[in-house]
């Protein structure tokens, strides 16, 4: 039971306070009294031993020992969650100063306190405290949705990305291996995905077995597992070597029939881009079937970066380059439905390269762009084609921004004088901020995406639930539309706490006034579901596939 704690030296003022509290909220809340800070702060260290959630102290100000404000202070370092009041009639200014900022003092009452205004007082507190407690839990949800493989779940890339990512900024070393089932395809397309599922939980059991104490096992994609070692190299590759020889020899047997799991191994060590390079080796081991390197695993070397991802990066930078003069980056359309009629209301716009008849996705172009600076001359380009296109209708449409609009103070103005000059009302138009972009790096980015809602358009936060879209940018950006991440739809029917989490990214969408739209919609069961949880539109493959053109006639998905 959570405890309302109250502290102070005058006993009968303290057994007045308590039984006033018991009275009103004893039923839910145990109420502890201290007559001292002292044992006030042994009560607080005890119950936070037990893991006893502690909402709210209140503490008188002038006690022998330790003063009120001091207390108080000292259960902010340990309890930086619980509300605190002062509930005193000599208190200084210093002293309630000297709360409020080093306390995060909650609420000041004056002796004698009126009895209502203190169980109000109280009672806002206890709200205040468990609305936080809610949104830290749905954060936490959302946060093992992200990080953790729904099947099997072991850590995903995801996770393995930060942890690599901290180990790097400690400068520790560190072993990497990655190993390729090359069989996943071929099982599944003669047994189905659900054997396959199980016969990969049984490969993962004996991975565990082997190597689980001396390494991290992540399971980063369907068919590809990452193994972080915790042991020295010398110590982990024969480990390493020792799994890949049992593979060879022994049979995973699942529904009454054996498989032998065929693998492609390959190992990185160091700080510095240690997936990269692993991926690397991986995809080098993956084309030399002739296995000659040591043990059937073949180990990262710097010869492959040159030879292999520089040149990569060289002929797709020349791509992109040659796109970006002859106009070869097109907008592609993605019609968006609006799940109470079922027609097609509006399109976001993707980016494409256009090159001898074959279409290039942003995945493979937009990291480029970036890194040679030319990603500034994309948004031009193609904002002025999405334009011309919708100036023939009345559809609306959304844009994505990234960082290089972002720290443009001009932006705003620009796309203003873009949208008169095609005379389009600026209401039609949604930029969507992309789930990639951490906003806080720079305040000034604030400034434009209140620009652009100033001049009528409208904002968006794409692919909600990942990266940098949590909660707090909802109070940073105040969107209009939330797009809740793909990973969540495509769970909503196979998955409980996938479709708890969509219905609760809902609700506080539209307790804060913004519509919703879900992306990656794929099939009628996904839109189906979607439209039961009052989501207002839906996007995917299901609705319509990106086309070069927007339709001429309406498209309807449902009558």
């Amino acid at each position: 039971m959570p405890v309302i704690l109250c502290v102070d030296d005058e006993l009968i003022l303290l057994r007045g306070l308590k039984e006033q509290l018991k009275l009103a909220f004893g039923q839910e809340y145990r109420v502890e009294a201290a007559d001292s800070a002292e044992l006030a702060l042994s009560i607080i260290e005890e119950y936070n031993r037990a893991g006893v959630p502690i909402p709210v102290v209140i503490s008188d100000q002038v006690m022998p020992g330790i003063r009120g404000d001091e207390f108080l202070i000292r259960t902010q370092k340990t309890n930086p969650d619980t509300r605190k009041i002062m509930l005193t009639g000599q208190a200084s200014a210093d002293s309630v100063g000297n709360a409020l900022n080093n306390a995060k003092l909650y609420r000041y009452l004056s002796k004698p306190w009126d009895s209502r205004d203190l169980i109000l007082t109280v009672q806002e507190a206890i709200r205040s405290f468990e609305a936080d407690r809610s949104l830290f839990e749905l954060n936490r949800k959302l946060e093992d949705a992200l990080l953790y493989n729904r099947d099997s779940g072991l850590p995903n890339l995801e996770y393995l990305r930060r942890v690599l990512e901290e180990r790097e900024l400690r400068g520790e070393d560190s072993v990497l291996a990655l190993v390729r089932i090359e069989s996943t395809s071929l099982t599944t397309k003669h047994f189905g995905v659900s054997l396959y599922k199980d016969l990969l939980r049984k490969f993962l059991d004996s991975m565990n077995s082997m190597l689980g104490k001396i390494a991290d096992i992540f399971h980063v994609y369907e068919d590809e597992v990452a193994i972080l070692s915790k042991v020295s190299e010398e110590r982990f590759l024969p480990h390493l070597i020792a799994f890949k020889i049992l593979l060879r020899s022994d049979y995973l047997t699942t529904e009454g029939i054996s498989f032998r799991i065929n693998t492609t191994i390959a190992t990185a060590n160091g700080c510095k881009d240690l997936y990269y390079k692993a991926r690397l080796a991986l995809v080098r081991a993956s084309q030399d079937k002739s296995e000659d390197f040591a043990g059937g695993i073949l180990e990262y070397s710097e010869k492959m970066d040159e030879q292999d991802l520089y040149q990569i990066n060289i002929n797709l930078g020349k791509r992109l380059n040659n796109a970006i003069h002859s106009g070869n980056i097109v907008p592609y359309f993605q019609g968006i439905v609006d799940n109470s009629t079922g027609k097609v209301e509006k399109f976001e716009c993707l980016a494409r390269i256009v090159e001898d008849g074959k279409v290039y996705a942003p995945a493979s172009f937009i990291y480029l762009a970036k890194s040679t600076g030319m990603l500034r001359m994309i948004t031009p380009i193609l904002f002025e084609k999405v334009l011309k296109t919708f100036s023939r209708s009345e559809y609306g449409f959304s844009v994505n921004l990234s960082e290089t609009e972002l720290e443009s103070g001009s932006f705003p103005k620009w796309v203003a004088s873009r949208l008169a000059h095609h005379k389009i009302e600026p209401a039609r138009v949604t930029f969507e901020i992309l789930e990639t972009m951490s906003l806080r790096e720079n305040p000034d980015h604030f400034k434009v995406i209140s620009g652009l809602k100033e001049i009528g358009c409208s904002i968006a936060i794409d692919d909600f639930g990942v990266e940098h879209s949590n909660f707090s940018r909802l109070l940073e950006i105040q969107p209009d539309f939330i797009k809740i991440d793909g990973k969540f739809i495509q769970s909503l029917g196979k998955n409980r706490t996938a479709f708890i989490l969509t219905s609760a990214i809902t609700e506080l969408a539209h307790r804060i006034g913004a519509k919703v739209v879900a992306e990656f919609v794929g099939t009628r069961e996904e839109f189906e579901a979607v439209r039961s949880l009052g989501i207002e539109f839906s996007q995917g493959y299901y609705i319509m596939e990106p086309r070069s053109e927007i339709p001429s006639s309406t498209i309807k998905i449902i009558d």
